[in-house]
């Protein structure tokens, strides 16, 4: 399976587009506040993890950069966007980068290392911009957040993989198509149980 490089240029911006947003409406959706830490839990990471495998790292870096950040700046935790922009941005460009020989051992190490950027980048900036209290207590929440995307995204990964063996004639628009479709097929089965 190889990075679905889109078409043109106005094809490549509204497949960005739409996934930022997708972004942006999972995290908000999916937002479970969690006491005794500033943030708040959700499941915006796999489609930032999906897209960085599916797309690549220019793409994975945008869509985990700007869609979260956005979330963050529409739900009022204003002093996270400018560390989700960062951390969120980081972990899309390396799952993007680390996912080389296409295969899904290298898709689940590039989710693994997005989970630990997750970990590591929100315990640094925490322990900095709060105190190490609430960085400690963070580290449970966003570890389960690292997990759950994990498992999720190589799901989808596997889905999208199978479906593309079962096309005899997988082309760019096959791929977006699938891409889209089953990353949507993501958003409703959480927002709608």
């Amino acid at each position: 399976m190889q990075h679905v490089q889109p078409r043109s240029t106005t094809s490549a911006l509204v497949l960005t587009a739409v996934l930022i947003a997708l972004t942006t409406l999972f995290t908000m959706y999916t937002k479970i506040p969690v006491p005794g830490i500033r943030g708040y839990f959700n499941v915006g990471d796999v489609v930032i993890m999906t897209s960085a495998l599916l797309l690549g790292r220019k793409y994975g870096a945008y869509i985990g950069a700007i869609g979260p950040a956005l979330a963050d700046l529409f739900l009022g935790y204003v002093v996270f966007v400018p560390i989700t922009f960062v951390v969120k941005g980081l972990e899309g460009y390396l799952v993007g980068t680390v996912y080389k020989n296409k295969t899904t051992t290298s898709a689940l190490a590039a989710t693994i290392l997005g989970g630990i950027i997750i970990v590591a980048g929100y315990f640094i900036a925490e322990y900095f911009v709060f105190d190490p209290g609430v960085a400690i207590a963070s580290i449970l929440t966003n570890a389960i957040q690292a997990y759950i995307t994990e498992t999720t995204c190589v799901i989808v990964y596997l889905l999208v993989y199978d479906v593309e063996k079962d096309v005899s004639i997988v082309n760019d628009d096959t791929q977006e198509s699938t891409a889209l479709v089953a990353l949507c097929f993501l958003c409703f089965y959480y927002n709608y149980p």
